[in-house]
């Protein structure tokens, strides 16, 4: 039985087109690259370099079907993006970017896409939001319980990041059987791997448990030891929690202070250290905040008033308050009472407005209110 445990939100609805601009502009030409149809050792950023470009501007235009697009931003900027075989590879994405971080426009072309989006190591992933919240978090899991349950001469090739090309018409079972194989490993049933013909692709470096884990997603599967030999390919879990002990210390103060800061982790102080358990996303923003001081996590650059250009056709207050928080960096919380009438579906089509006149126009076909305070967009049923 699959013991990994946390909650899964339910995806948010699709957005038509959704565009954030600033009055700063920074060019940056993309070019139309056709999918390859053959793999490529492709030399993809990694680690401060990977970063760095994700935090890069961006300014241009798109109207590509999905496939040609993913490929011709990894041609251009030199990062790895897996696209979740349940997304349309073919629909045609019309997007707008414009002084925007590279890293941002990724998200939007996810909403675009009707998908979500998350990083394990240095590979973007787009795919269904439940599997996006917490595939970093299962792979981190595999990680550990592989480096406890593999065979000892066996862990330092597992655990050396490599990376992984295919051809076109490749077979994901036959892809995931190789590298076990490689790993001097198996799976007990290769045959829960469906079947499945796949163009030609790649990943950028990453340890064996994560490439597993990623390339299974896809089929809503995901694996577990039997023993340090075997695995069993096993249903991706509706709940997931990493646990780890961080090697420092820390005042009962500053961790009241941290607890608020980080409400979705639990938290205790041990001998050992301190006990952090959640998301694999906010013990690793966590762990910034004890080594640098402060979290990492900023908005891009911007000189001059941030305004917003929203069009949208029958989609439900909810799923446009959740992408317009997402593009703010903002986290939703609703009452029980707001929750009963976002279902409402809305058409807007707003220009060049500002954050504030934006939510009042959302928010107000049904008859709800909003507040921001401390990067919380609080959302409740407006006063009558």
């Amino acid at each position: 039985m699959n013991s990994v445990r946390c909650h899964i939100s339910k995806p948010p609805g699709t957005l038509g087109r959704i565009l954030a601009t600033a009055t700063m502009l920074t060019c940056t030409i993309i070019q139309t690259v056709q999918a390859q149809t053959t793999p490529e050792d492709r030399d993809f950023l990694t680690g401060a370099a990977f970063q760095q470009r994700l935090q890069g501007p961006v300014t241009s235009q798109w109207k590509l079907p999905l496939r040609d697009l993913v490929y011709s931003l990894e041609s251009n900027f030199q990062i790895c993006i897996f696209l979740d075989r349940r997304i349309d590879p073919q629909q045609t994405i019309s997007l707008q970017v414009e002084n925007t971080s590279l890293e941002q426009t990724l998200r939007r072309l996810a909403l675009t896409a009707k998908a979500d989006l998350c990083f394990i190591r240095d590979v973007v992933y787009l795919g269904p939001t439940p599997t996006c919240h917490l595939l970093a978090t299962v792979a981190e899991i595999h990680a550990q319980n592989l480096r406890a349950t593999a065979a000892t001469g066996s862990r330092a090739v597992l655990t050396k990041p490599v990376s992984l090309q295919w051809q076109r018409l490749a077979q994901p079972r036959t892809i995931l059987t190789q590298e076990a194989t490689r790993a001097q490993l198996a799976f007990s049933n290769p045959e829960a791997i469906p079947y499945d013909l796949w163009n030609a692709g790649s990943l950028a470096q990453l340890p064996f448990a994560h490439r597993t884990t990623i390339l299974l997603a896809g089929f809503n599967k995901t694996f577990q030891f039997i023993d340090d030999q075997t695995m069993l390919v096993i249903e991706f879990p509706s709940q997931a929690s990493l646990q780890k002990i961080i090697q420092r210390k820390i005042s009962p103060a500053n961790l009241a202070k941290v607890k608020t800061q980080f409400p979705k982790l639990e938290l205790q102080v041990r001998p050992e250290g301190i006990s952090v358990q959640g998301r694999w996303e906010d013990i690793a923003e966590f762990e910034k905040l004890l080594a640098g001081g402060k979290s990492t996590i900023t908005k891009p650059a911007t000189t001059g008033m941030q305004v917003y250009t929203l069009t949208v056709e029958n989609q439900s207050t909810q799923a446009i308050l959740q992408a317009v928080a997402q593009q703010s960096d903002l986290k939703i919380q609703a009452t029980a009472a707001a929750k009963a009438r976002w279902t409402k579906l809305i058409s807007i089509e707003a220009k060049q407005l500002t954050l504030e006149q934006l939510l009042t126009q959302i928010v107000a076909p049904a008859m709800l209110a909003y507040e921001i305070k401390d990067s919380i967009l609080t959302v409740d049923i407006a006063n009558q």
